[in-house]
C-alpha cells in the first residue's frame, strides 16, 4: 500500500520524467557506450545489403566506403531532419562491393597502430546510411541476405537468416 507521502513522491518523480529533463553529459556518454559495445566484438559480417541508422553523435564511429564510379553508384537524399546516403554495386561482382566498419573513433594522438575492436561489414549489393538529425539517440545496423555470413572472434563463419544490432541489442 502506498502512503500519501510516498504517492506524492512517486507523482513528483513521474512528472519530472515527463518534463523531459535533459540527460547529463555523463548519462549521454554511458548511453552511447551501451549502444557501441556490441559493435566492439571483432565480428565480421558478409551480407547482400546493409542499413545503418545513426544520430550525428555516432558519425565518427561509422566508416564510409570510397566510391569507384566504374563499379559503384553513390546517391544522397536530404529530407526533413534526415540524410540518406546509398552506395550501390553496379557490376554485381566483388569489385563493386564495399566495406563498412563500426568502431570507436581513434584518438588522433594515438600512434601505436594497434588494431581496435570493431564490426566489419562486407556489402555485396547495397549499403544505406541514414543520419537522423533529431530524435532519440540511435546506432543501429541491419544486415540482410540472401547472402548473410557472420563470423565472431575466434569462431567459424555461420550462415544466418538475420543479423541486427539495434541500440545495443543483438539479433542473430
Amino acid at each position: 500500500m502506498i502512503r500519501i507521502g510516498q504517492g506524492a513522491a512517486l507523482v513528483a518523480l513521474a512528472l519530472a520524467g515527463c518534463a523531459g529533463t535533459p540527460a547529463t553529459p555523463e548519462q549521454r556518454r554511458l548511453a552511447e557506450r551501451q549502444m557501441v559495445l556490441p559493435f566492439l566484438q571483432n565480428t565480421t559480417v558478409a551480407c547482400s545489403e546493409l542499413e545503418i541508422e545513426i544520430t550525428p553523435n555516432f558519425h565518427l564511429f561509422v566508416s564510409l566506403p570510397a566510391t569507384n564510379k566504374q563499379h559503384q553508384r553513390f546517391d544522397r537524399e536530404a529530407k526533413e531532419a534526415l540524410v540518406e546516403k546509398v552506395w550501390s554495386n553496379l557490376t554485381g561482382d566483388r569489385a563493386g562491393r564495399c566495406t563498412v566498419t563500426i568502431a570507436e573513433p581513434k584518438d588522433p594522438t594515438d600512434v601505436s597502430n594497434k588494431p581496435t575492436a570493431k564490426t566489419t561489414f562486407t556489402v555485396m549489393s547495397q549499403f544505406t546510411l541514414r543520419i537522423r538529425e533529431r530524435g532519440e539517440m540511435t546506432l543501429s545496423a541491419r544486415a540482410k541476405g540472401p547472402v548473410l555470413l557472420v563470423q565472431e572472434a575466434g569462431s567459424e563463419p555461420r550462415d544466418v537468416r538475420e543479423f541486427a544490432i539495434v541500440n545495443g541489442v543483438v539479433t542473430k
